[in-house]
């Protein structure tokens, strides 16, 4: 006659749960989500003037940033949200209700003529906003 012997723990089960792989996932996730997060803000190529001096300002909230981007090809995004000039004072006027402390980072081409900018400029001040002009330093002094 063949017996069988158990230990005791061949019959029981694994009641913990290894969570080292999903923490894992979670700091890949989140190296992925910080290096992608700032290259979302560059949809449109736009080749900005470059500036001589920097200004000194106060940092503002950065929710508070909504970036106005003209490109060479006439397009404009107001964030993330394609609209035309013409939409662009109510729009603004809108989040401007909503966030009193609102600052439009204006992003424009430097071959633009100077109508389309000076249209997105009067935008932005007829909506009470606060204007950011985005440039790029000059690196050859």
């Amino acid at each position: 006659m063949r017996r069988s012997f158990r230990s005791h723990s061949q019959g029981h089960a694994l009641a913990e749960l290894n969570i080292t792989p999903l923490l894992d996932l979670v700091f890949v996730l989140l190296i992925i989500f910080m290096i992608t997060t700032p290259l979302m803000e560059q949809q449109l190529p736009v080749d900005l003037p470059k500036a001589t001096t920097s200004l000194p300002t106060t940092m503002p909230d950065p929710k508070s940033i909504l970036t106005l981007t003209l490109s060479k090809d006439g397009s404009v995004l107001l964030g993330s949200e394609k609209v035309t000039l013409d939409q662009l004072t109510p729009l603004l006027t809108q989040r401007k209700a909503r966030d009193p402390e609102l600052v439009v980072s204006l992003r424009a081409d430097s071959s633009l003529p100077y109508e389309k900018i000076f249209r997105a400029l009067e935008a932005v001040r007829s909506a009470g906003a606060r204007l950011d002009l985005a440039n790029t330093p000059d690196i050859r002094k």
